[in-house]
């Protein structure tokens, strides 16, 4: 543990301290958790930080603003700070928002048990991505997540947020994800999927499909053969969606998905 800064109770009555790669803020029994988002960071063009966790004695608006002034005071090169929070947390999710945080997303967390799904072989025009297929991919990722939170924000240029998501499937069938399995129609490729294995659990972590292809069942074929390929090698899968997403939530339910989580993501940004 590093000490950063400490000034006197009463004069700046907030306590920073690093730990590793996390900044903790303390204010008495209240505390907050941060992080620089370095990735987001560095595609985006800004310094974006992320609140990992917020602990509060009471819901103070006033507090907030102080938090929010002292985080200004010490990282003077930040743009924005992000949140992400259960749904049900209305006491904290009203006192962002009325200091200005923005909501930008909501996110829902699905699973699956995977002993209730049957069949454990990839169709024939489903296969693992290969070398040359990771540049048809990152454009195809290019306006794929609209509903994604990050296009949420209208402080973000949105060509930035597409570059992200180019960026994201390009890492991950570079090795960041455990399997990239792409759907390919006449030997063109139509869609694809990231797989990522935690443990016991895997992660649907990227899920997209070609413009030109959509409305075909191509999304569904490819959640049914990511369930195929983690058949033997997890007991259940997860994936995160946005609300607003209707055909994806409709799509994972009809395939045995069931809702574990919803939240909000807060973005504020300092001006």
């Amino acid at each position: 543990m590093v000490m950063i800064d400490r000034k006197e109770l009463g004069k700046e009555d907030f306590e920073l301290v690093k730990e590793g790669d996390f900044y903790i803020i303390r204010n008495g029994n209240n505390l907050f958790n941060i992080k620089k988002d370095e990735w987001d960071s560095r595609i985006l063009g800004i310094n974006l930080y992320k609140i990992n966790k917020i602990e509060l004695d009471s819901f103070d608006d006033n507090l907030i603003k102080r938090f929010l002034d002292f985080i200004k005071s010490k990282f003077n090169d930040i743009h924005c700070i992000i949140y992400r929070t259960e749904a049900t947390n209305f006491g904290l999710i009203n006192i962002l928002q009325k200091n200005r945080f923005t909501l930008v997303g909501m996110p829902i967390k699905l699973s699956v048990d995977l002993r209730e799904i049957k069949g454990n072989n990839l169709e024939s025009n489903v296969r693992l991505s290969k070398n040359e297929d990771v540049n048809i991919l990152a454009l195809m990722a290019r306006n794929s997540f609209l509903n994604a939170y990050r296009y949420n924000d209208k402080n973000l240029d949105k060509n930035k947020v597409d570059d992200l998501y180019s960026e994201w499937i390009k890492n991950s069938c570079n090795g960041r994800a455990n399997a990239v399995l792409v759907h390919e129609i006449n030997k063109i490729l139509s869609g694809f999927i990231a797989c990522n294995i935690n443990g016991d659990t895997g992660l649907i972590d990227l899920i997209a499909v070609a413009k030109e292809a959509r409305g075909q069942g191509i999304g569904q074929k490819l959640v049914l053969n990511s369930l195929a390929w983690f058949k033997d090698k997890v007991s259940r899968v997860e994936v995160y969606t946005e609300a607003m997403n209707y055909p994806s939530l409709k799509m994972y339910q009809n395939n045995g998905f069931k809702i574990d989580w919803i939240g909000v993501n807060l973005n504020y940004w300092f001006r």
